[in-house]
Parts: C-alpha cells; sequence; structure tokens
C-alpha cells in the first residue's frame, strides 16, 4: 500500500520533519467503541505538494487512526470531503479546484493477531475532516468517515523464517518510543503480508485530533 506514498515522492522531496508533545492526542469512536491514543506527526514538504499525516498510536495490540492532508499552498480551517486513496480521485478534485486544493484522508490499521501476524484495515473512502484551528506549530480538529475493510494476512515464508517477526517487534519498539510514522510510509504499509479486499465498512464518528509541535519544526 506505497502506491500513494509514491505518488507524492514523484514530486520530489526536500525536508522531513517529525516532532510531538505529550498532550497530543487522536480519538474516536469506531464501530461505535470508544478509542483514544497518543497522537504523532509526519511533515513532508515536497516540490510542488506539501503532506501532513497526523496518527494516533497504540502498541501490543497495534491500533492506528490516520488524518492525512495533501495540499499545495497551506492549510486552512475549513470542512474538506474525505477521498479515497487513488489517483482518479485527487486528479478530479484538482482540476475542480483550479490546483487550489486539500485532500484529506482517513485510514485506520488494527492489528488482528498478535506479533503483526495479521491486521485489520480500514481504507480512506467518504466522509469529512474539518480543521478547526491551524497555526505554524498546531492543529486541531474534527472527523468523521465511513472506510473499506480489507485484511491482511502474513506470508508463510516471512512467519517461518521469522523474519517478519523481528521486523514487527522492532517496529513495536520505535513506535511506542514516539516513531512509530517513521517506520511506515502510510497506514497500510504492513510488511511481508498479502492483501484482501472485504465486502465491509468501518465507521468512525465523534473523532478529534490535536496536534501542537516545537517551534524549531518546519512550517505547513
Amino acid at each position: 500500500m506505497k502506491k500513494f506514498f509514491s505518488l507524492i515522492l514523484a514530486f520530489g522531496w526536500s525536508v522531513l520533519t517529525y516532532g510531538q508533545t505529550p498532550e497530543n492526542t487522536v480519538s474516536a469512536k469506531i464501530n461505535g467503541k470508544e478509542w483514544q491514543a497518543k497522537a504523532q506527526r509526519l511533515n513532508l514538504p515536497f516540490t510542488g505538494v506539501k503532506y501532513l499525516a497526523i496518527a494516533g498510536m497504540n502498541v501490543s495490540p497495534d491500533v492506528q487512526t490516520w488524518i492525512r492532508f495533501v495540499y499545495v499552498d497551506q492549510l486552512k480551517p475549513g470542512t474538506y470531503p474525505v477521498i479515497a486513496e487513488n489517483d482518479r480521485e485527487m486528479e478530479k478534485s484538482y482540476k475542480s479546484s483550479n490546483g487550489n486544493v486539500i485532500w484529506a484522508l482517513v485510514d485506520y490499521t488494527e492489528e488482528s493477531k498478535g506479533l503483526g501476524h495479521a491486521f485489520r484495515d480500514g481504507e480512506s473512502w467518504k466522509g469529512t475532516v474539518t480543521i478547526t484551528s491551524v497555526t505554524d506549530n498546531s492543529i486541531e480538529g474534527t472527523f468523521e468517515a465511513t472506510l473499506k475493510e480489507t485484511t491482511y494476512k502474513k506470508r508463510a515464508l516471512a512467519t517461518i523464517s521469522g523474519f517478519g517477526l523481528r521486523q514487527n517487534l522492532e517496529d513495536k519498539a520505535i513506535t511506542a518510543a514516539g516513531g512509530g510514522m517513521l517506520t511506515k510510509s502510510g497506514p497500510h504499509d504492513h510488511d511481508n503480508t498479502k492483501r484482501t479486499e472485504g465486502s465491509g465498512e468501518i465507521t468512525i464518528t465523534d473523532g478529534k485530533f490535536k496536534v501542537s509541535w516545537g517551534k524549531d519544526s518546519a512550517k505547513k
């Protein structure tokens, strides 16, 4: 699931910044169940386009909710439709806005079998993200979304060799230390797994995010 990230890389990247403070959080109801996690942030200013990802991440079991923005000019308060992660949707919204566009994506992933052997994910599909406040050093807002359900299962070779287990344990340690977004290219980046599309949906309601970072971080 690296197509979206590869699309951004095609523009050419310049600087990667990462930051978080203890009060950063993402919370929501996932299929009606309350969920909350400490938030992490990844900011990638590319040539011609910018990328800001916010994710709440819990470890063991791994449960993550991602809110991502791709934009050309700057982020502004407002309500933006959630789109699917494919080139057609992005190109359509880009043309209709004459290039001054903000794309919003919401994704979910949960470890359904221990040690990274299986995941149940929700891929960005439809909904809204509202930015209520944004500055050079913070962003806050709300979101709700309906996601398409998919599953990922560890490939047999990775299970037998033990490589998949070692990699998963390393990723968990990095995530617990606050660097989880540096281990993945996106919310559905599950190494050594096979993806299977499902027929179900994952519903996210009452979503809230609040993230701030230091003055030395790069501006959005």
